[in-house]
This record gives structure tokens, C-alpha cells and sequence, in this order.
């Protein structure tokens, strides 16, 4: 019983932190700052929260712990997921919270292809046959817009700015698993701090004057919620909650978002962008689950 409990009480933490995560958008669009500010304000925010937390549970010296030998790797991942975050939230207003999440959810199959051309994992039939049917879907989403590509040059833009959020972040995870004997918390407060050290000379101070207290308020929820208390809530789900579950939870995810867009905007997606999105979170399910594609048995490199 104590087991189920546990069980039900990380589900529910997993669940809670994915859904919230998917309203980053809501807060990077309504705090009405240019994307560097947002990206070195949720850093610094996300900061204090994080050192708070390893610091309650005894951690604070691992910060300076960090072998000689791991910090390239820690400072190569912690770029990329910053540079991962400019890109996306830029993405956002250029083409909506709800579509730039979309696109973004296409970097469990970045992950794949870099894995299996750099690291030499291998790419079953299975795979590419998933990783086929995520673009098919990305294909299905971009379709009924491609009218407007030549009219909104912006909307372009903000497609391939998703892109390159979806492939820094599967970068960073690439790199950030190379990473030997650092807890993921510790990373995650270096990575932090890392994105003050890179943007702080990009602040924007004129866009700061005269803001009031929802400017503030939304920027330090992205640092305090989304940085700091989604991810203590992840980090204590993870281990606790089997793949099939974390997987499902990601829907979680672009479903927030794109019920945030249209309740605080208005904006909704067509049929098609929906099916779309379908097959994409569905590709990624079998992709992260090892599901045979359509027909037949896992293959020996996915039971691996």
C-alpha cells in the first residue's frame, strides 16, 4: 500500500510539473520583454530557487565540485539549453505558444539521429519508421499556413527558430548525459548560472524601465515555477515513476500549451494541425517506449 501511495504521490508531482511547464510561454509572451531579458531573468530566478534547494538538502558545496575534467561538457550543455530557450520563446512570438510547441516536440527524434550518428547507437527499422511518422506530422501542421509563408515572413521564421530550440535542447540532453558524477540538480543550478554569466550583456534595461508588478510577477514566475519549482518536482518524479508514465505525462505538456493559447488569446490550431501534433506526441511515445512500428516485433537494439 505504502508503495502505491508513493507511486500515486510522484505521479501526481510528475503531472503537476508537465503541465505547468507548458504554460512557459503564457509567462514569456505576458511579461512583454524582449527574449533576452525573459531568458536571463528566468536564469537568475530559476538560480536562487535551485541553490535554495540544493542547499536544504546539503548539497551547496557540490557547486564547486565540479571536476575540471566535467566542466566543458557542463559549460557546452548549459549553453545549449539557454540558447534552446531564446530561440523558443522568440518562437513564440512570432508564431503562437501553442504552434511553436508543436515543432518543438519534434526533439525526442533529434536525440535519436544525433545518438545513432555520433555515438553510434543503434537505429532499428522501428525507429525510423516513428521518426518518419513525426515528420509526417510536422508536415500536417505546417500545411494549412504554407499560404501565408510568403506573406508572413515573420511566421517563417518563428518555424525555424522552434527547430533550432528542439535541436539545441536535444544537444543539450546529449551533452548533459555525458556528464559524469554531478547530480542533476547541481547541473541544472550550474546551468543557470551559466545563462546570467552568457546574457547579462545583452539586458535590456531601457525595456525595463517603468515596468510594474506584472512584468515582474511573470518573470519571476518563469524563475521561480517554472525553473525552480517544476523542476524540483520533476527530479523527485523521475525515479519514482516508470517510462511509460513519464511518457505519457509529456503530453501533459503541449496540451497546457495550447489551451493557454486559446484561452488567454484566442488562437486555436485547424483539424489537420491537430492530427498532426497527434502523430507527433505518438511518435514519440513508441520512440520512448520502444514500440514496434505498425506491425511485427521490437527489434534487439530496442528491447537493449
Amino acid at each position: 500500500m505504502e508503495s502505491k501511495a508513493e507511486l500515486a504521490r510522484a505521479t501526481t508531482m510528475l503531472s503537476v510539473g508537465m503541465a505547468l511547464s507548458g504554460t512557459v510561454g503564457l509567462f514569456s509572451v505576458m511579461s512583454g520583454q524582449p527574449t533576452f531579458n525573459v531568458v536571463l531573468f528566468r536564469c537568475l530566478f530559476g538560480a536562487f530557487v535551485l541553490i535554495g534547494w540544493v542547499s536544504l538538502r546539503g548539497q551547496w558545496r557540490s557547486l564547486f565540485g565540479i571536476g575540471y575534467g566535467a566542466l566543458p561538457l557542463v559549460l557546452l550543455s548549459g549553453l545549449c539549453l539557454v540558447l534552446n530557450w531564446l530561440a523558443l520563446f522568440e518562437a513564440f512570438h512570432r508564431t503562437s505558444i501553442g504552434f511553436a510547441t508543436i515543432i518543438y516536440h519534434l526533439q525526442p527524434f533529434w536525440i535519436v539521429l544525433a545518438g545513432s550518428l555520433f555515438l553510434g547507437e543503434p537505429l532499428s527499422r522501428h525507429r525510423i519508421g516513428w521518426i518518419c511518422l513525426a515528420f509526417g506530422g510536422l508536415t500536417l501542421t505546417i500545411l494549412p499556413r504554407l499560404g501565408d509563408i510568403q506573406s508572413d515572413q515573420n511566421w517563417l521564421i518563428g518555424v525555424g527558430l522552434a527547430l533550432a530550440a528542439s535541436l539545441f535542447y536535444a544537444v543539450a540532453t546529449l551533452t548533459t548525459r555525458a556528464v559524469k558524477g554531478v547530480k542533476p540538480e547541481i547541473l541544472s543550478t550550474a546551468h543557470c548560472l551559466i545563462g546570467c554569466l552568457a546574457f547579462l550583456p545583452f539586458l535590456n534595461m531601457g525595456a525595463l524601465q517603468g515596468s510594474g508588478v506584472g512584468t515582474w510577477g511573470w518573470l519571476i514566475g518563469l524563475g521561480v515555477i517554472h525553473t525552480g519549482f517544476v523542476y524540483v518536482l520533476l527530479y523527485s518524479a523521475y525515479p519514482k515513476v516508470p517510462i511509460a508514465g513519464i511518457a505519457a505525462a509529456a503530453f501533459l505538456n503541449p496540451a497546457a500549451a495550447l489551451l493557454s493559447d486559446f484561452v488567454v488569446f484566442g488562437r486555436s490550431i485547424t483539424m489537420m494541425q491537430g492530427v498532426g501534433l497527434g502523430l507527433i506526441l505518438l511518435a514519440g511515445l513508441g520512440v520512448n517506449l520502444g514500440w514496434p512500428f505498425l506491425f511485427g516485433k521490437r527489434s534487439a537494439s530496442q528491447e537493449s
